[in-house]
């Protein structure tokens, strides 16, 4: 190539210009506007709808989950029996037309029960959470004692089995790359 050759430039590409909307009348404007209000009333009461019913069953899980611990850990205690028995004496008393002193003493007398079960499955929920941790158990045998009188072996030796923590975890090893240099060699460097 020489110098004096000149070359072309290329040509710009066209831009189509895009048409320009209409524009937009003011009751149209309104009328949209009226719309996206309804569209945001009726979005908020279906998710404040959900909300309610994913709330509820949360709850419902919840008391299951109260409901079986009681069940399996407390086997029918002496409290539900004081708490039937006290429902069964508040039903009586305001069917017969009992004092309302009476009943309320008689339901104050049973809230204090249910805080006593709830004490109770409270209990037992961390007492089940201690026994599901992990614990390692190891057989140790102990080195046979020697008998100093007749020198002999001791053969009723039996293993004994002792509990173990579970192990710390393991410290994280540092990854390095491997790069040579000119002055110092082969060497590595530390990736973080």
């Amino acid at each position: 190539m020489s110098d004096s050759e000149v070359f072309e430039e290329a040509p710009a590409p066209k831009v189509k210009a895009k048409k320009p909307r209409k524009p937009m009348s003011e009751e149209r404007k309104q009328a949209l506007r009226e719309q996206l209000a309804k569209a945001r009333e009726k979005s908020n009461e279906v998710r404040k709808k959900k909300a309610l019913a994913k709330k509820i069953q949360k709850e419902d899980e919840q008391a299951k989950i109260d409901e079986t611990i009681a069940k399996k850990v407390l086997k029918k205690s002496a409290v539900d029996d004081e708490i039937t028995a006290l429902k069964e004496e508040i039903k009586s008393l305001k069917a017969s037309g009992g004092s309302n002193e009476e009943v309320k003493q008689l339901r104050e007398e049973l809230n204090l029960f249910k805080k006593g079960l709830a004490e109770q499955i409270e209990k037992a929920k961390k007492s089940q959470a201690k026994q599901s941790e992990p614990k390692i158990t190891m057989k140790v045998e102990e080195e046979p004692k020697k008998n100093i009188e007749t020198n002999t072996k001791d053969q009723d030796v039996k293993p004994k089995e002792a509990e173990v923590a579970t192990p710390p975890p393991k410290p994280v090893e540092k990854k390095y790359k491997t790069c040579y240099d000119k002055r110092r060699g082969i060497i590595k460097i530390p990736i973080n």
